[in-house]
């Protein structure tokens, strides 16, 4: 798609005469369109958007927060004992965790779909105002965030890119960082992303959530945690 945007009254040329036409004009600037999406966005469409006709009070929630621009992730847990469970969480209560989108769309799609008389719980609370003009106070929470540094010792040859490295980490980065909130990093799925760039052999592969404690163990992530790394968590053995 191009960056180009033609404004009102730009457009003055018939690409395509049509008899009768003398000509045509854009009376309002054009919209931009998008990409055709990838297998892999299709996949995240449906998955976000399968749920929509849900008439289980959870799933509703967990479509409507799907439909919120830029949520990455959702999990929702619930206590319906009289209990405080393993969790933590109080009796008759729920705890929704959202990664990504914003808080206030998030706690208004938490309040329209929320089970009625079950307390929210979380570590952030937004007060939203209802149809009827009073205040609700919702609660969720954000996933607290586990860094993943990760060490590389590379042999390269010929074929490997002059960016080869960054490459690497971009890949690395952009596989860790999807990961759903707690499930942790697999250390032998790192090689997927790392082996995306050609010439090179992986001579050791280290990774840890301590920069001075890495080793070859998978990371483990407990309910309310998501994995993330970044360039500078990602170094190579020179």
């Amino acid at each position: 798609v191009s960056d180009l945007q033609d404004y009102a009254g730009e457009v003055n040329i018939l690409g395509s005469p049509v008899w009768g036409w003398e000509g045509v004009t854009n009376p309002t600037p054009s919209v931009k369109g998008r990409n055709r999406e990838t297998d892999a966005e299709l996949r995240e469409r449906f998955k976000r958007s399968r749920l929509d006709k849900a008439i289980n009070i959870i799933e509703s929630l967990y479509s409507a927060l799907y439909q919120i621009y830029d949520i990455n992730n959702v999990a929702i847990y619930e206590n319906d004992t009289d209990e405080v469970n393993d969790k933590g969480l109080p009796p008759h209560s729920f705890l929704v965790i959202v990664d990504g989108g914003s808080s206030i769309e998030i706690a208004e799609a938490i309040w329209q779909n929320r089970p009625t008389g079950i307390l929210s719980v979380g570590n952030t609370q937004v007060d939203i105002i209802d149809s009827y003009g009073y205040t609700r106070s919702i609660k969720f929470s954000r996933p607290t965030e586990v860094p993943v540094y990760i060490e590389i010792d590379l042999t390269t040859d010929s074929r490997f890119p002059a960016d080869g490295e960054e490459q690497i980490k971009n890949a690395l980065i952009a596989y860790v960082n999807q990961r759903q909130i707690q499930t942790g990093v697999v250390y032998s799925r790192l090689y997927t992303p790392i082996n995306s760039v050609v010439g090179h052999q992986v001579n050791s592969l280290r990774i840890g959530t301590d920069p001075n404690n890495l080793g070859t163990s998978n990371i483990e992530l407990l309910f309310d945690q998501v994995a993330r790394t970044s360039e500078t968590r990602i170094t190579f053995v020179r």
